[in-house]
Protein backbone atom coordinates (compact mmCIF):
# COMPACT_ATOMS: atom_id res chain seq x y z
CA UNK A 1 0.00 0.00 0.00
CA UNK A 2 1.12 3.43 -0.73
CA UNK A 3 3.69 5.14 1.76
CA UNK A 4 1.20 8.23 1.15
CA UNK A 5 -1.41 6.96 2.28
CA UNK A 6 -0.83 4.34 4.78
CA UNK A 7 2.54 2.70 6.36
CA UNK A 8 3.96 6.60 6.59
CA UNK A 9 1.20 7.65 8.81
CA UNK A 10 0.42 10.72 6.85
CA UNK A 11 -3.69 9.94 7.21
CA UNK A 12 -3.48 11.84 10.44
CA UNK A 13 -2.08 14.88 8.91
CA UNK A 14 -5.76 16.93 7.36
CA UNK A 15 -7.11 16.07 11.01
CA UNK A 16 -4.44 17.09 12.72
CA UNK A 17 -4.19 20.21 10.76
CA UNK A 18 -7.83 21.28 11.50
CA UNK A 19 -7.85 20.27 15.06
CA UNK A 20 -4.65 22.12 16.12
CA UNK A 21 -4.69 25.38 13.86
CA UNK A 22 -8.17 25.98 14.90
CA UNK A 23 -7.24 25.64 18.48
CA UNK A 24 -4.34 27.85 18.27
CA UNK A 25 -6.11 30.21 15.85
CA UNK A 26 -9.58 30.42 16.81
CA UNK A 27 -10.49 30.87 12.91
CA UNK A 28 -11.75 27.87 11.69
CA UNK A 29 -12.77 28.72 8.42
CA UNK A 30 -9.40 28.94 7.58
CA UNK A 31 -7.91 25.94 9.76
CA UNK A 32 -10.68 23.94 7.58
CA UNK A 33 -9.11 25.27 4.59
CA UNK A 34 -5.74 24.86 4.92
CA UNK A 35 -6.76 20.92 6.03
CA UNK A 36 -8.60 20.65 3.10
CA UNK A 37 -4.96 21.36 1.41
CA UNK A 38 -3.26 18.85 3.21
CA UNK A 39 -5.80 16.14 3.23
CA UNK A 40 -5.85 16.76 -0.57
CA UNK A 41 -2.11 16.56 -0.75
CA UNK A 42 -2.20 13.34 1.03
CA UNK A 43 -4.67 11.59 -1.29
CA UNK A 44 -2.91 12.95 -4.30
CA UNK A 45 -0.14 11.39 -3.18
CA UNK A 46 1.77 14.65 -3.26
CA UNK A 47 0.93 15.44 -7.09
CA UNK A 48 -0.27 19.04 -7.01
CA UNK A 49 -2.68 17.77 -10.43
CA UNK A 50 -4.14 14.78 -8.38
CA UNK A 51 -4.51 16.86 -5.32
CA UNK A 52 -6.26 19.41 -7.15
CA UNK A 53 -8.84 17.05 -8.77
CA UNK A 54 -9.24 15.02 -5.38
CA UNK A 55 -10.10 18.33 -3.82
CA UNK A 56 -12.55 19.50 -6.54
CA UNK A 57 -14.17 15.91 -7.10
CA UNK A 58 -14.75 15.59 -3.03
CA UNK A 59 -16.16 19.04 -2.72
CA UNK A 60 -18.38 18.60 -5.51
CA UNK A 61 -19.81 15.55 -4.45
CA UNK A 62 -20.35 16.71 -0.68
CA UNK A 63 -22.57 19.82 -2.38
CA UNK A 64 -24.80 18.06 -4.18
CA UNK A 65 -25.08 15.17 -1.75
CA UNK A 66 -29.01 14.73 -1.30
CA UNK A 67 -28.93 13.46 2.74
CA UNK A 68 -26.38 16.60 3.04
CA UNK A 69 -29.09 18.88 1.04
CA UNK A 70 -31.41 18.20 3.28
CA UNK A 71 -29.77 18.50 6.37
CA UNK A 72 -28.72 22.23 5.28
CA UNK A 73 -32.31 22.55 4.89
CA UNK A 74 -33.62 21.73 7.78
CA UNK A 75 -31.44 23.83 9.73
CA UNK A 76 -32.08 27.13 7.54
CA UNK A 77 -35.76 26.45 8.02
CA UNK A 78 -35.17 25.88 11.77
CA UNK A 79 -32.83 29.17 11.95
CA UNK A 80 -35.89 30.62 10.08
CA UNK A 81 -38.62 29.71 12.32
CA UNK A 82 -36.83 30.73 15.04
CA UNK A 83 -36.18 34.34 13.61
CA UNK A 84 -39.72 34.93 12.80
CA UNK A 85 -40.83 34.15 16.78
CA UNK A 86 -37.85 36.55 17.72
CA UNK A 87 -39.48 39.03 15.83
CA UNK A 88 -42.55 38.71 16.85
CA UNK A 89 -42.13 38.51 20.60
CA UNK A 90 -43.06 34.99 20.87
CA UNK A 91 -39.89 34.15 21.94
CA UNK A 92 -39.44 36.27 24.95
CA UNK A 93 -42.92 35.27 25.75
CA UNK A 94 -41.89 31.79 26.26
CA UNK A 95 -38.85 32.85 28.29
CA UNK A 96 -41.52 34.72 30.74
CA UNK A 97 -43.73 31.39 30.60
CA UNK A 98 -40.15 29.23 31.40
CA UNK A 99 -39.36 31.93 33.94
CA UNK A 100 -42.41 30.62 36.32
CA UNK A 101 -40.96 27.39 36.64
CA UNK A 102 -37.49 27.22 35.99
CA UNK A 103 -35.92 29.82 38.34
CA UNK A 104 -32.68 30.89 38.41
CA UNK A 105 -29.06 29.89 36.95
CA UNK A 106 -29.61 26.36 38.18
CA UNK A 107 -32.65 26.04 37.11
CA UNK A 108 -32.44 27.27 33.29
CA UNK A 109 -29.47 24.48 33.03
CA UNK A 110 -31.39 21.77 34.59
CA UNK A 111 -34.50 22.83 31.72
CA UNK A 112 -31.99 22.74 28.95
CA UNK A 113 -31.08 19.26 30.24
CA UNK A 114 -34.46 17.78 30.65
CA UNK A 115 -35.39 19.64 27.59
CA UNK A 116 -32.10 17.69 25.94
CA UNK A 117 -33.37 14.38 26.93
CA UNK A 118 -36.63 14.73 25.45
CA UNK A 119 -35.60 15.27 21.88
CA UNK A 120 -33.66 11.55 21.75
CA UNK A 121 -34.99 10.76 18.46
CA UNK A 122 -32.09 12.20 16.65
CA UNK A 123 -28.88 14.68 17.30
CA UNK A 124 -29.31 16.83 14.54
CA UNK A 125 -32.49 17.77 15.83
CA UNK A 126 -31.62 18.23 19.47
CA UNK A 127 -28.92 20.68 18.26
CA UNK A 128 -30.69 22.72 16.60
CA UNK A 129 -34.50 22.45 18.87
CA UNK A 130 -32.79 22.64 22.07
CA UNK A 131 -30.55 25.27 21.31
CA UNK A 132 -32.74 27.73 19.69
CA UNK A 133 -35.52 27.28 21.99
CA UNK A 134 -33.28 27.34 25.45
CA UNK A 135 -30.85 29.96 24.26
CA UNK A 136 -32.98 32.74 25.76
CA UNK A 137 -34.00 31.31 29.12
CA UNK A 138 -30.59 30.68 29.72
CA UNK A 139 -29.47 34.55 28.84
CA UNK A 140 -31.96 35.76 31.32
CA UNK A 141 -30.38 33.56 34.05
CA UNK A 142 -26.42 34.32 33.25
CA UNK A 143 -25.75 31.07 31.72
CA UNK A 144 -23.18 31.34 29.05
CA UNK A 145 -23.52 30.27 25.26
CA UNK A 146 -20.59 27.90 25.68
CA UNK A 147 -23.00 25.94 28.57
CA UNK A 148 -25.60 26.05 26.38
CA UNK A 149 -23.43 24.39 23.74
CA UNK A 150 -22.08 21.82 25.97
CA UNK A 151 -25.68 21.06 27.55
CA UNK A 152 -27.14 20.79 24.08
CA UNK A 153 -24.32 18.50 22.64
CA UNK A 154 -24.17 16.24 25.57
CA UNK A 155 -27.91 15.47 25.51
CA UNK A 156 -27.16 14.96 21.86
CA UNK A 157 -25.27 12.39 20.26
CA UNK A 158 -24.82 10.25 23.82
CA UNK A 159 -29.14 9.96 24.03
CA UNK A 160 -29.35 9.16 20.58
CA UNK A 161 -27.11 6.50 20.36
CA UNK A 162 -28.58 4.75 23.69
CA UNK A 163 -32.19 5.16 22.96
CA UNK A 164 -34.11 1.93 21.07
CA UNK A 165 -36.19 4.24 19.18
CA UNK A 166 -33.38 6.96 17.64
CA UNK A 167 -32.36 7.75 14.00
CA UNK A 168 -28.95 5.82 15.68
CA UNK A 169 -30.03 2.39 16.40
CA UNK A 170 -31.00 0.71 13.22
CA UNK A 171 -27.31 1.24 11.69
CA UNK A 172 -25.92 0.10 15.28
CA UNK A 173 -27.95 -2.82 15.52
CA UNK A 174 -27.57 -3.61 11.36
CA UNK A 175 -23.46 -3.31 11.99
CA UNK A 176 -23.37 -5.92 15.13
CA UNK A 177 -25.62 -7.80 13.35
CA UNK A 178 -23.19 -8.39 10.52
CA UNK A 179 -20.05 -8.75 12.89
CA UNK A 180 -21.75 -11.72 14.75
CA UNK A 181 -21.82 -13.52 11.37
CA UNK A 182 -19.66 -16.57 10.98
CA UNK A 183 -18.39 -15.99 15.03
CA UNK A 184 -20.98 -18.95 16.01
CA UNK A 185 -22.65 -16.42 18.12
CA UNK A 186 -26.29 -17.19 17.54
CA UNK A 187 -26.99 -13.60 19.15
CA UNK A 188 -28.60 -11.27 16.74
CA UNK A 189 -27.58 -7.40 16.56
CA UNK A 190 -30.28 -6.07 18.46
CA UNK A 191 -29.25 -9.01 21.36
CA UNK A 192 -26.08 -7.43 21.52
CA UNK A 193 -26.93 -3.78 21.52
CA UNK A 194 -28.97 -4.39 24.48
CA UNK A 195 -26.95 -6.26 26.20
CA UNK A 196 -24.36 -3.85 25.88
CA UNK A 197 -27.12 -1.21 27.19
CA UNK A 198 -25.90 -1.37 30.69
CA UNK A 199 -21.84 -1.09 29.53
CA UNK A 200 -22.33 1.55 27.68
CA UNK A 201 -20.26 3.75 30.50
CA UNK A 202 -19.49 7.14 28.42
CA UNK A 203 -22.92 8.09 27.43
CA UNK A 204 -24.50 6.90 30.91
CA UNK A 205 -21.16 8.59 32.76
CA UNK A 206 -21.98 11.82 30.45
CA UNK A 207 -25.68 12.66 30.80
CA UNK A 208 -25.38 12.24 34.47
CA UNK A 209 -21.98 14.50 34.73
CA UNK A 210 -24.07 17.07 32.54
CA UNK A 211 -26.53 16.81 34.92
CA UNK A 212 -25.10 17.54 37.67
CA UNK A 213 -23.09 20.53 36.10
CA UNK A 214 -26.45 21.61 36.07
CA UNK A 215 -27.53 20.75 39.25
CA UNK A 216 -24.72 21.81 41.83
CA UNK A 217 -23.83 25.16 39.42
CA UNK A 218 -20.34 23.75 39.67
CA UNK A 219 -17.66 24.59 36.59
CA UNK A 220 -13.86 24.17 36.41
CA UNK A 221 -11.26 25.05 33.22
CA UNK A 222 -11.83 27.37 30.43
CA UNK A 223 -15.79 26.98 31.27
CA UNK A 224 -15.97 28.34 34.74
CA UNK A 225 -14.65 31.77 33.10
CA UNK A 226 -17.40 31.83 30.77
CA UNK A 227 -19.79 31.26 32.97
CA UNK A 228 -18.15 33.74 35.40
CA UNK A 229 -18.22 36.34 32.56
CA UNK A 230 -21.62 35.50 31.33
CA UNK A 231 -23.19 35.58 35.13
CA UNK A 232 -21.79 38.81 35.46
CA UNK A 233 -23.59 40.65 32.58
CA UNK A 234 -27.13 38.58 32.40
CA UNK A 235 -29.49 39.83 29.72
CA UNK A 236 -32.18 41.44 31.23
CA UNK A 237 -35.20 43.20 29.31
CA UNK A 238 -37.82 44.77 30.99
CA UNK A 239 -40.12 44.48 28.31
CA UNK A 240 -43.44 43.00 28.95
CA UNK A 241 -44.93 40.20 26.96
CA UNK A 242 -47.57 40.39 24.47
CA UNK A 243 -47.58 37.52 22.42
CA UNK A 244 -49.71 34.13 23.59
CA UNK A 245 -46.73 32.09 24.23
CA UNK A 246 -48.29 29.54 22.57
CA UNK A 247 -47.38 30.82 19.07
CA UNK A 248 -44.13 29.69 20.53
CA UNK A 249 -45.28 26.27 21.38
CA UNK A 250 -46.84 24.91 19.15
CA UNK A 251 -44.35 25.32 16.01
CA UNK A 252 -42.05 23.64 18.31
CA UNK A 253 -44.35 20.62 19.21
CA UNK A 254 -45.40 20.48 15.94
CA UNK A 255 -41.55 20.23 14.37
CA UNK A 256 -40.78 17.34 17.21
CA UNK A 257 -43.62 15.67 16.88
CA UNK A 258 -43.98 16.42 12.90
CA UNK A 259 -40.45 14.89 12.56
CA UNK A 260 -40.73 11.60 14.85
CA UNK A 261 -44.14 10.86 12.61
CA UNK A 262 -42.80 11.32 9.23
CA UNK A 263 -39.69 9.59 10.51
CA UNK A 264 -41.86 6.59 11.37
CA UNK A 265 -43.79 7.04 8.22
CA UNK A 266 -41.19 7.13 6.02
CA UNK A 267 -40.05 3.97 7.80
CA UNK A 268 -42.74 1.74 7.50
CA UNK A 269 -43.30 2.77 3.59
CA UNK A 270 -39.79 1.67 2.73
CA UNK A 271 -40.25 -1.51 3.95
CA UNK A 272 -43.73 -2.07 2.88
CA UNK A 273 -42.22 -1.55 -0.44
CA UNK A 274 -39.42 -3.81 0.11
CA UNK A 275 -40.58 -7.62 -0.54
CA UNK A 276 -37.64 -9.27 1.79
CA UNK A 277 -38.01 -6.95 4.71
CA UNK A 278 -39.95 -8.17 8.29
CA UNK A 279 -43.80 -8.79 8.25
CA UNK A 280 -44.20 -7.04 11.39
CA UNK A 281 -41.32 -4.45 12.10
CA UNK A 282 -40.50 -3.30 15.09
CA UNK A 283 -40.13 -0.19 16.49
CA UNK A 284 -36.36 0.00 15.78
CA UNK A 285 -36.39 -1.66 12.41
CA UNK A 286 -38.64 1.11 11.21
CA UNK A 287 -36.66 4.14 12.22
CA UNK A 288 -33.69 2.44 11.01
CA UNK A 289 -35.35 2.11 7.01
CA UNK A 290 -36.48 5.62 7.62
CA UNK A 291 -34.83 8.58 5.46
CA UNK A 292 -34.66 10.84 8.74
CA UNK A 293 -33.66 13.93 6.59
CA UNK A 294 -36.21 14.51 4.30
CA UNK A 295 -38.45 13.54 7.14
CA UNK A 296 -36.97 16.21 9.10
CA UNK A 297 -36.90 18.98 6.25
CA UNK A 298 -40.29 18.50 5.68
CA UNK A 299 -41.15 18.80 9.80
CA UNK A 300 -39.17 22.20 9.75
CA UNK A 301 -40.99 23.75 6.31
CA UNK A 302 -44.60 22.82 7.96
CA UNK A 303 -43.07 24.32 11.23
CA UNK A 304 -41.79 27.28 9.60
CA UNK A 305 -45.19 27.78 7.84
CA UNK A 306 -47.15 27.36 10.91
CA UNK A 307 -45.07 30.23 12.57
CA UNK A 308 -45.81 32.44 9.92
CA UNK A 309 -49.43 31.91 10.04
CA UNK A 310 -50.06 32.52 13.96
CA UNK A 311 -47.21 35.24 13.81
CA UNK A 312 -49.87 36.75 10.79
CA UNK A 313 -53.15 35.35 12.80
CA UNK A 314 -52.18 37.04 16.07
CA UNK A 315 -51.52 40.51 14.03
CA UNK A 316 -47.82 40.57 15.79
CA UNK A 317 -45.94 41.51 12.78
CA UNK A 318 -46.82 41.92 9.37
CA UNK A 319 -46.11 39.80 6.24
CA UNK A 320 -42.71 41.75 5.14
CA UNK A 321 -41.66 41.73 8.73
CA UNK A 322 -42.09 37.83 9.24
CA UNK A 323 -40.42 37.65 6.01
CA UNK A 324 -37.68 39.70 6.81
CA UNK A 325 -37.31 37.55 9.89
CA UNK A 326 -36.39 34.68 8.45
CA UNK A 327 -33.85 35.75 6.04
CA UNK A 328 -32.06 37.54 9.37
CA UNK A 329 -32.83 33.60 11.29
CA UNK A 330 -30.98 32.23 8.49
CA UNK A 331 -28.37 34.84 7.92
CA UNK A 332 -27.41 33.80 11.43
CA UNK A 333 -26.27 30.44 11.14
CA UNK A 334 -24.81 30.55 7.60
CA UNK A 335 -21.12 30.94 8.47
CA UNK A 336 -21.79 27.49 10.38
CA UNK A 337 -22.87 26.06 7.00
CA UNK A 338 -19.56 26.60 5.78
CA UNK A 339 -18.09 25.04 8.31
CA UNK A 340 -20.16 22.37 7.94
CA UNK A 341 -19.88 21.98 4.37
CA UNK A 342 -15.93 21.98 4.71
CA UNK A 343 -16.09 19.74 7.69
CA UNK A 344 -17.63 17.18 5.44
CA UNK A 345 -15.57 17.68 2.69
CA UNK A 346 -12.60 16.92 4.96
CA UNK A 347 -14.13 14.17 6.34
CA UNK A 348 -14.31 12.51 2.90
CA UNK A 349 -11.03 13.43 2.01
CA UNK A 350 -9.73 11.70 5.40
CA UNK A 351 -11.78 8.65 4.98
CA UNK A 352 -10.42 8.41 1.46
CA UNK A 353 -6.45 8.03 2.77
CA UNK A 354 -7.62 5.12 4.43
CA UNK A 355 -7.06 6.42 8.19
CA UNK A 356 -9.02 4.40 9.31
CA UNK A 357 -7.17 0.84 8.43
CA UNK A 358 -4.45 3.14 9.68
CA UNK A 359 -5.89 3.54 12.91
CA UNK A 360 -7.12 -0.25 13.41
CA UNK A 361 -3.36 -1.34 12.26
CA UNK A 362 -2.26 0.14 16.06
CA UNK A 363 -4.85 -2.57 18.00
CA UNK A 364 -2.47 -4.93 19.11
CA UNK A 365 -3.24 -9.07 18.30
CA UNK A 366 -2.04 -10.24 21.94
CA UNK A 367 -3.39 -7.76 24.03
CA UNK A 368 -4.95 -9.83 26.98
CA UNK A 369 -8.75 -10.30 26.92
CA UNK A 370 -9.22 -7.89 29.96
CA UNK A 371 -7.79 -5.15 28.87
CA UNK A 372 -8.95 -4.91 24.79
CA UNK A 373 -12.43 -2.96 25.77
CA UNK A 374 -10.20 -0.17 26.88
CA UNK A 375 -8.12 0.03 24.07
CA UNK A 376 -10.48 -0.17 21.87
CA UNK A 377 -12.75 2.36 23.34
CA UNK A 378 -9.64 4.54 23.20
CA UNK A 379 -8.87 3.78 19.59
CA UNK A 380 -12.64 4.72 18.76
CA UNK A 381 -12.34 7.74 20.32
CA UNK A 382 -9.40 8.84 18.51
CA UNK A 383 -10.70 8.03 14.97
CA UNK A 384 -14.03 9.32 15.35
CA UNK A 385 -12.05 12.81 16.88
CA UNK A 386 -9.50 12.27 13.62
CA UNK A 387 -12.80 12.05 11.25
CA UNK A 388 -15.43 13.66 12.78
CA UNK A 389 -17.52 10.67 12.19
CA UNK A 390 -19.14 8.74 14.85
CA UNK A 391 -20.71 6.57 12.09
CA UNK A 392 -17.51 5.85 10.27
CA UNK A 393 -15.92 4.83 13.12
CA UNK A 394 -18.58 2.15 13.80
CA UNK A 395 -18.36 0.80 10.52
CA UNK A 396 -14.77 0.48 10.38
CA UNK A 397 -13.99 -0.47 14.10
CA UNK A 398 -17.35 -2.86 14.87
CA UNK A 399 -16.22 -5.43 12.09
CA UNK A 400 -12.85 -5.93 13.91
CA UNK A 401 -13.70 -5.38 17.55
CA UNK A 402 -16.40 -7.96 17.74
CA UNK A 403 -14.98 -10.66 16.42
CA UNK A 404 -11.68 -9.94 18.14
CA UNK A 405 -13.59 -9.95 21.30
CA UNK A 406 -15.74 -12.39 20.52
CA UNK A 407 -12.25 -15.17 20.37
CA UNK A 408 -10.38 -13.22 23.00
CA UNK A 409 -14.23 -14.30 25.20
CA UNK A 410 -13.98 -18.01 24.59
CA UNK A 411 -17.04 -17.67 22.08
CA UNK A 412 -19.34 -16.64 25.12
CA UNK A 413 -21.72 -13.62 24.98
CA UNK A 414 -19.87 -12.27 27.90
CA UNK A 415 -18.22 -9.50 30.09
CA UNK A 416 -15.62 -8.76 27.24
CA UNK A 417 -17.70 -9.08 24.37
CA UNK A 418 -20.49 -6.79 25.64
CA UNK A 419 -17.65 -4.13 26.79
CA UNK A 420 -15.61 -4.24 23.72
CA UNK A 421 -19.04 -4.21 21.66
CA UNK A 422 -20.49 -0.92 23.92
CA UNK A 423 -16.80 0.65 23.52
CA UNK A 424 -16.65 0.75 19.92
CA UNK A 425 -19.97 2.59 20.58
CA UNK A 426 -19.14 4.74 22.87
CA UNK A 427 -15.49 5.59 21.64
CA UNK A 428 -17.86 6.85 18.71
CA UNK A 429 -19.63 9.50 20.57
CA UNK A 430 -16.77 10.88 22.60
CA UNK A 431 -14.57 11.55 19.86
CA UNK A 432 -17.46 13.41 17.86
CA UNK A 433 -18.46 14.46 21.00
CA UNK A 434 -15.32 16.40 21.40
CA UNK A 435 -14.05 16.81 17.41
CA UNK A 436 -14.05 20.03 16.10
CA UNK A 437 -14.86 18.85 13.13
CA UNK A 438 -17.61 16.84 13.75
CA UNK A 439 -21.66 17.80 12.08
CA UNK A 440 -23.08 17.53 16.03
CA UNK A 441 -20.41 19.83 17.23
CA UNK A 442 -20.44 22.63 14.74
CA UNK A 443 -24.55 22.28 14.80
CA UNK A 444 -24.55 22.51 17.99
CA UNK A 445 -22.48 25.75 18.17
CA UNK A 446 -25.03 26.97 15.85
CA UNK A 447 -27.98 26.20 17.62
CA UNK A 448 -26.73 27.92 20.65
CA UNK A 449 -24.67 30.66 18.95
CA UNK A 450 -21.61 30.38 20.13
CA UNK A 451 -18.51 30.23 17.91
CA UNK A 452 -17.13 26.50 17.09
CA UNK A 453 -13.67 26.73 19.22
CA UNK A 454 -14.94 28.29 21.77
CA UNK A 455 -17.43 25.44 22.36
CA UNK A 456 -14.71 23.05 21.83
CA UNK A 457 -12.11 24.62 24.14
CA UNK A 458 -15.28 25.08 26.87
CA UNK A 459 -16.32 21.74 26.70
CA UNK A 460 -13.39 19.62 26.14
CA UNK A 461 -11.82 19.06 29.45
CA UNK A 462 -15.53 17.83 30.71
CA UNK A 463 -15.82 15.46 27.91
CA UNK A 464 -11.79 13.89 28.88
CA UNK A 465 -13.07 13.55 32.47
CA UNK A 466 -16.33 11.69 31.29
CA UNK A 467 -13.97 9.52 29.41
CA UNK A 468 -11.71 8.80 31.85
CA UNK A 469 -13.78 7.99 34.34
CA UNK A 470 -15.85 5.80 32.20
CA UNK A 471 -12.90 3.77 31.23
CA UNK A 472 -11.42 4.00 34.75
CA UNK A 473 -14.16 2.98 36.95
CA UNK A 474 -16.65 1.47 34.06
CA UNK A 475 -15.06 -0.45 31.45
CA UNK A 476 -11.86 -1.91 32.68
CA UNK A 477 -13.69 -3.45 36.07
CA UNK A 478 -16.83 -4.37 34.07
CA UNK A 479 -14.07 -6.29 31.35
CA UNK A 480 -12.72 -8.41 34.40
CA UNK A 481 -16.27 -9.27 35.50
CA UNK A 482 -17.80 -6.33 37.72
CA UNK A 483 -21.55 -5.88 37.49
CA UNK A 484 -21.80 -2.69 35.81
CA UNK A 485 -25.19 -2.16 37.87
CA UNK A 486 -22.83 -0.94 40.14
CA UNK A 487 -20.15 0.86 38.22
CA UNK A 488 -22.60 3.56 36.48
CA UNK A 489 -23.54 4.93 39.68
CA UNK A 490 -19.51 5.01 41.01
CA UNK A 491 -19.12 6.90 37.79
CA UNK A 492 -22.03 9.47 38.69
CA UNK A 493 -20.75 9.57 42.34
CA UNK A 494 -17.29 9.93 40.99
CA UNK A 495 -18.56 12.74 38.46
CA UNK A 496 -20.06 14.28 41.58
CA UNK A 497 -16.57 14.20 43.84
CA UNK A 498 -14.81 15.61 41.14
CA UNK A 499 -17.59 19.02 40.77
CA UNK A 500 -16.58 19.49 44.13
CA UNK A 501 -13.21 19.01 44.14
CA UNK A 502 -12.18 20.96 41.58
CA UNK A 503 -15.13 22.93 40.16
CA UNK A 504 -16.57 26.46 41.36
CA UNK A 505 -19.84 28.13 41.72
CA UNK A 506 -19.74 30.86 39.38
CA UNK A 507 -22.32 33.13 40.52
CA UNK A 508 -21.14 35.71 42.95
Amino acid sequence: MSWWTYDGGLTLLPPLVAIGMALLTRRVLASLSLALLAGAWVVGEGSAVAASRALVDTLYRVIVDFDKLTITGFSLSVAAMVGVLSAAGATHSLVAWATTWARGRRGAMLATWVAGGTVFFDDYANCLVVGNTMGPLCDRHGVSRAKLAYLVDATAAPIASLAVVSTWVGYEIGLLGDALVGTGISATGLQLFLLALPFRFYCWTTLGFVGLVAATGRDFGPMAEAEAEAAAHPVVSSEVPTTPVWVAILPILTLVFATFGLIYNSGRTALAADTEGPMNPALFEVLGAADAFTSMFIAALLSLGLAFLLVWGTRTATPGQTSRAAADGMGTILTAMVVLYLAWTLGDLIQSTNAGNFLTSLLPSDLAPGYLPALVFVLASVTAFSTGSSFFTMAILIPIAVPLATTASGGEVGPVLLAASAAVLDGAVLGDHASPISDTTILSSAGSKVDVVTHVRTQLPYVLVAGALAVILGTLPASFGVTPWLLVPAAWAASGVVLIAIGRNTRT
